[in-house]
């Protein structure tokens, strides 16, 4: 059997693009945001949702400069429980409401089926409202690379 490595954090190459000290966050460009094509979580990734331009908030914004490279990093259980999120919770709130509609309406599909729409659609309603309240906890540090 194997040894599988456990990930514990997932880092991205970036160049600072600007900073603004006032407000303590560093603007980046991401040199790798085609890896986040087959992430289940880029949905609810900030990285993966403007590839071009990621805003970080850091207390030491005023030791990067325009153009420096640096290396963005997030957590891999923050990895996990966006992947939760965006795919677990709605596949199992989905399959619960479904079978709940279809045994409860006598075997009637249409009636499971647009239960199961609604339920996704109130679920990632629910996550959109909260988007607020979870993003604290979906936090990216950076640091200078070492060239």
């Amino acid at each position: 059997m194997e040894r599988q490595d456990i990930i514990e954090y997932i880092l991205h190459e970036a160049t600072v693009l600007s900073v603004n000290k006032a407000n303590h966050t560093v603007t980046l460009a991401l040199s790798d945001s085609h890896d986040c094509d087959g992430c289940p979580a880029s949905r609810l990734c900030a990285a993966a949702s403007s590839p071009d331009k990621f805003i970080v908030e850091t207390a030491d914004a005023c030791s990067f400069a325009l153009g420096d490279k640096v290396t963005l990093q997030g957590s891999e259980r923050l990895h996990r429980k966006a992947i939760m999120l965006a795919t677990v919770l709605p596949c199992i709130a989905l399959v619960a409401v479904m079978v709940a509609v279809y045994i409860l309406s006598g075997g009637n599909q249409l009636y499971a089926a647009l239960a199961g729409i609604a339920s996704m659609i109130f679920f990632f309603f629910i996550l959109y409202i909260c988007r607020n309240k979870i993003a604290h906890e979906f936090r990216f540090s950076i640091r200078k690379t070492n060239d």
